[in-house]
C-alpha cells in the first residue's frame, strides 16, 4: 500500500470511526466490560475493511459505499446497545446525512476542478485539506447532536417518530440527489452554487427541527416531573393525615384496652366469665379493624401503601400485607401507579360484596432477579368467567377502564410481565418488575 492509497484509506476511516464511537456514546451500553468493548472493536474493524476494499476500488466515491457502512452501524446501534428502538435505528439514518455531504466533498474534491470557480484546476495537494476540513466540520455536527440530544429525544406521538424518521430519510435522498446531479453537469460551477445552497437550507432546516423536537421533549418531560411531584405531595399529604388519625385512633384504643383488661379481671374474678369473653371478643375486633401504619425505608411506598390501607379500613375490607422489598429500583410515578392500580381495583370489587367476604392482602416479594407484587382477593363468583377481558362496567369507558392497561405498561417498562389467576375463591393480579 502506498502513502497516497494509506491517506486515502485514512481519510474514509476517520469519518466512519468518529460515527461508530458517537453511538457507542450517545446509547446506553450493555453491562460488562466484554460486551461493550469487543462489539465495538469488531464493528470498527468491519468498517475499516470496507473502507480498505471500497478505496481500493474506487467505491468511496460511490453512494453504495455510504448505503453498506449505514446499514453496518444500524445493525451495531440494534444488536448491541441499549436505548429506544426508534432512536436506535434513526439516529444512525440521521448521521448517514452528513456523510452523503462528505461524499459529496471527497467527490467534488477529486474531480479535478475546484468548487464554484469553472475551469480551474484543483492541485492533489489541497484533496487532504478539504477532507480534513470536511472531517472536522462533521466531529461538530456529531458533537452539537451529542451534547443536546442525548437522553432528551422524547416523543410525543406517532406523528412525531414518522417526522423524525421522514425528515432525514428526505436529507438522504435530497443529498443523493444535489451528487447525481452534479455528476450530470460534469460538476458545473453555476449549477455548484444552486445545489450547494440547496443542501445548505435542508441541513439547516433538519437541525432546526431536531433543535425544536428535543426542546419539546425536554418540556413534555419537565410537565411530567412537575405532575409527578405535585402527585407525590397531595399523597404524602393524605398519608400524613390518615396515619396521624390512625396513631389516634391506636391512643385512644391503648387506652381502652387498659379498662377492658382491668373490667375483664374483675368479671372473671366475679365468675363473670360469658360478660367477660363478650368484652375480649369485642376489644379482638377492635383490633382487628386497626392497622399499624406502614413504615419502610421508602416513603413513596408508605404513602400509597397508607393511603390504601386507610380506603380499605374505610371501606370495613379486612386487608394485610407483606413488604419483603421496598421497590427502589422503580420510580416514585411507577410506585404510585402500581400499588394504586393494584388495590383500587380489589377494593372497588370487595365494597359490593357481603362485608364477611371482604378479605384482600398485598405481598411484595423479591427474587434473584426480579420482583413480584401480588394484589389478592376474594371473589363471589368467577370474574374471568363473567369478563374474561376484565373491562370496565362503568358507563363512561373514557375515564374508567384503564387500571389493567397501567399495569401491563409498567411491567412491559421493567421487562417483566402481568399474570392474573382465580383459584379457591381467591382473584389474584401479579406484576412482575426485573430487577
Amino acid at each position: 500500500m502506498n502513502v497516497g492509497l494509506a491517506f486515502e484509506v485514512a481519510a474514509n476511516f476517520i469519518q466512519q470511526a468518529m460515527s461508530i464511537v458517537f453511538l457507542y456514546l450517545f446509547f446506553d451500553k450493555p453491562n460488562g466490560k466484554a460486551k461493550r468493548v469487543i462489539p465495538l472493536l469488531s464493528a470498527a474493524l468491519i468498517l475499516l475493511a470496507i473502507t480498505i476494499y471500497g478505496t481500493v476500488s474506487a467505491l468511496t466515491s460511490n453512494y453504495l459505499y455510504y448505503l453498506i457502512t449505514a446499514v453496518i452501524t444500524i445493525l451495531y446501534t440494534t444488536v448491541f446497545l441499549r436505548g429506544k428502538l426508534y432512536l436506535r435505528i434513526i439516529i444512525p439514518i440521521a448521521v448517514s446525512n452528513i456523510s452523503i455531504a462528505y461524499l459529496t466533498v471527497s467527490v467534488m474534491s477529486s474531480s479535478g476542478t475546484l468548487p464554484f470557480v469553472q475551469g480551474v484546476a484543483l492541485p492533489q495537494s489541497l484533496r487532504y485539506p478539504v477532507l480534513f476540513v470536511a472531517d472536522i466540520i462533521y466531529a461538530v455536527f456529531l458533537f452539537i447532536i451529542f451534547r443536546f440530544g442525548k437522553g432528551k429525544i422524547n416523543m410525543r406521538n406517532k406523528s412525531d417518530i414518522l417526522a423524525f424518521i421522514i425528515i432525514p430519510l428526505i436529507t438522504c435522498t435530497v443529498g443523493l440527489t444535489a451528487l447525481m446531479l452534479l455528476k450530470s453537469v460534469d460538476f458545473d460551477g453555476t449549477v455548484q452554487v444552486y445545489v450547494t445552497v440547496i443542501a445548505l437550507c435542508t441541513a439547516v432546516m433538519v437541525m432546526i427541527f431536531w433543535y425544536l423536537m428535543i426542546k419539546s421533549g425536554k418540556e413534555s418531560q419537565t410537565k411530567t416531573d412537575l405532575m409527578l411531584s405535585r402527585q407525590r405531595e397531595e399523597l404524602y399529604k393524605s398519608s400524613v393525615l390518615s396515619t396521624h388519625e390512625q396513631i389516634e385512633k391506636i391512643s385512644v384504643m391503648k387506652h381502652d384496652m387498659k379498662s377492658n383488661m382491668m373490667s375483664v379481671g374483675m368479671l372473671i374474678s366475679q365468675g363473670e366469665y360469658e360478660k367477660a369473653i363478650a368484652i375480649c371478643d369485642s376489644t379482638g375486633k377492635a383490633l382487628s379493624t386497626a392497622y399499624t401504619p406502614v413504615h419502610t425505608d421508602n416513603p413513596t411506598l408508605n404513602a400509597i401503601m397508607n393511603v390504601e390501607l386507610e380506603k380499605a379500613q374505610s371501606n370495613e375490607i379486612n386487608c394485610t400485607y407483606e413488604i419483603a422489598d421496598t421497590l427502589k429500583n422503580m420510580r416514585d410515578g411507577d410506585i404510585i401507579s402500581l400499588i394504586a392500580n393494584l388495590c383500587d381495583n380489589a377494593i372497588e370489587y370487595l365494597a359490593q360484596i357481603p362485608q364477611e367476604q371482604r378479605q384482600m392482602s398485598l405481598l411484595i416479594r423479591s427474587y434473584k432477579s426480579y420482583c413480584k407484587i401480588v394484589c389478592k382477593n376474594s371473589i363471589a363468583s368467577s370474574v374471568l368467567a363473567e369478563n374474561p377481558n376484565l373491562n370496565t362496567t362503568k358507563d363512561d369507558k373514557t375515564l374508567h377502564g384503564k387500571g389493567m392497561d397501567i399495569l401491563r405498561n409498567i411491567a412491559k417498562k421493567y421487562s417483566g410481565e402481568i399474570i392474573i389467576n382465580e383459584n379457591d375463591n381467591q382473584f389474584s393480579v401479579s406484576v412482575i418488575i426485573m430487577n
